[in-house]
């Protein structure tokens, strides 16, 4: 049962040749504690548009005396600024990794969105410091998107990175959830006149920053960044102490020196890992700007399928389509945060091994579809006029939860780390990232901007419009990665992009299931194997 169950996640040839003391309690600590990168992008987004709907707030930062035009400006700045933020976070993250290690950029990371939090909490009457605060824990949570997800590739054993890689989605998603019932919980509780009916909510968003600093000093470092630096012995102690077996065990032997080689063979090739080797690859190898402009559509996609935008606006959109109490709209906003959750759980256990991600990828986003049109035409044509049209969009809403938990959601983080070259993933990882942030920002900064200008049905059309688009495009160029070692990606991706996705390839013969694993950022792909084109390019 917990083989069909964890199928997905677990790779199994990897599980059997890994003694028990591998997968001890400490790598599932730090794994845990570092997931809580993935809080600080999920904790900060979900209740901010309750947090703006709250009586005290709008007058306490001068919200309710605004005309309609300014409100919806100061609203869009103060819900978008964090993913500007985000975008400068991740971007600029590279250094940081470089420089610090991953340990202490994620605690650098989590004081800066502590401090955030802090300054928005001390707030009063100045929505620009509202503004800054946010600013900060945007930056600090693109940051920490790049940094959690590469520490946690790093530290995972072979075995287990899906499971613990599963961790960092689940803990946005949990975040997400939590805002909403914070909302909640502080709209019924708490009195409309109080200046802690918003502050309560934002002093939640604090505990992954809280969690991360408490604990990132007891973990270790990232025994691959030790290598990088030339601290080998260090290296050696840090793997030894996360797998709990001695220095001269065959299997640290193994994994230690699979982790020296692959540093000295990027090192050789220090063209290839530099942004101008980078650039000279994806013109030179077909195969691989095939994948970095599927990626790119990808996390488009993943926006423009108005998973954000709902997530950002909920209590205004439950607004529109009906859902009009106060503590009714906040309760239905926790609700939906829970079925986001479950979805993605549901995703990682057992949908992933059994249907693929393309397959859950294209079915994800066809329910997505459906459900902003409908939306789309509630808002436009039904609103006022039929109460049972407004329920089933309120239905409309919480289905669109469960589409975008087992399509966009784990498929846009994920494809990511499944199908780039070890040694340029992080760059890549960066701007691919990066992207998602620019176009999140774009939408959630004009969303009330159209509400205001075209009507609440606008956005739903263009997320419609959009979404089928990019849909279309996927169905064509994107190939099944599943049970694919990342050696062999270039082979998914070898024909023409509009014949990726509907034509199974070649793979090499000694393909095999185990081998793939979406995060596998210390098993070395064949040197020789992956540079060649490089190489010819360069000569």
């Amino acid at each position: 049962m917990a083989g069909g169950t964890l199928g997905s996640l677990i790779n199994k040839q990897a599980l059997a040749n890994t003694p028990k003391e591998v997968l001890n309690r400490y790598v599932f600590f730090i794994a845990f504690i570092i997931s809580f990168s993935g809080g600080l992008h999920g904790a900060n987004t979900s209740n901010i548009s309750g947090i703006l709907a709250m009586k005290d707030f709008a007058t306490t930062f001068g919200l309710s005396t605004m005309s309609a035009d300014a409100k919806s400006n100061i609203s869009g700045w103060v819900t978008s600024v964090i993913v500007l933020g985000g975008l400068v976070g991740a971007l600029t993250s590279a250094p940081f990794n470089d420089a610090l290690g991953r340990r202490w950029t994620l605690m650098l990371n989590a004081i800066i969105y502590t401090v955030g939090t802090i300054v928005q909490l001390v707030a009063s009457g100045n929505i620009n410091q509202v503004i800054g605060g946010r600013a900060m824990q945007g930056f600090a949570s693109g940051a920490g998107t790049v940094t959690g997800t590469l520490f946690l590739a790093e530290i995972a054993p072979k075995a287990i990175r899906g499971v613990l890689g599963a961790l960092f989605s689940t803990n946005i998603m949990l975040g997400v959830m939590l805002g909403y019932w914070m909302n909640y919980i502080a709209v019924l509780h708490i009195s409309a006149t109080s200046h802690w009916q918003w502050r309560f909510p934002i002093l939640f968003q604090m505990y992954p920053g809280l969690i991360l600093i408490a604990f990132i000093p007891f973990m270790i470092e990232s025994p691959r960044w030790l290598v990088l630096r030339g601290k080998q012995d260090q290296a050696l102690k840090a793997l030894c102490r996360v797998r709990r077996l001695p220095e001269d065990h065959p299997f640290v032997v193994e994994e230690y020196n699979d982790i020296v080689n692959s540093v000295i063979s990027e090192k050789e090739i220090a063209h290839s890992t530099s942004w101008l080797g980078l650039f000279q690859e994806l013109r030179a190898d077909r195969t691989l700007l095939r994948r970095f402009v599927l990626v790119m559509v990808v996390q488009l996609g993943f926006n423009f399928s108005g998973g954000n935008s709902i997530t950002y606006y909920q209590t205004s959109i439950l607004s529109t389509i009906g859902v009009t109490t106060t503590d009714g709209a906040y309760l239905f906003s926790g609700v939906y945060g829970l079925m986001k959750v479950l979805a993605v759980l549901v995703y990682a256990f057992l949908l992933s091994e059994r249907f693929g991600r393309r397959n859950m990828l294209l079915i994800g986003s066809s329910v997505n579809i459906i459900c902003v049109t409908w939306i789309a035409i509630y808002l436009g044509v039904l609103a006022g006029k039929n109460q049972a049209a407004g329920w089933v969009a309120v239905a409309a809403v919480c289905l669109f939860a469960i589409g975008y938990g087992v399509g966009w959601a784990p498929v846009a983080f994920g494809l990511n780390g499944e199908v780039f070259p070890n040694r340029m993933r992080a760059k890549i990882m960066s701007l691919t990232i990066g992207m998602q942030y620019l176009a999140n920002f774009c939408l959630t900064r004009f969303f009330p901007n159209m509400v205001a200008n075209i009507g609440s049905y606008g956005p739903f059309v263009i997320f419609a419009v959009m979404s089928g688009a990019i849909l279309i495009y996927v169905f064509f160029a994107l190939p099944e990665t599943k049970g694919v070692a990342i050696e062999h990606m270039d082979s998914l991706f070898g024909r023409h992009w509009f014949l990726n996705g509907v034509r199974k390839p070649q793979l090499p013969a000694a393909h095999d299931d185990a081998a793939a694993l979406p995060a596998d950022t210390d098993e070395m792909e064949d040197p020789k194997r992956e540079f060649e084109h490089v190489d010819k390019s360069l000569a």
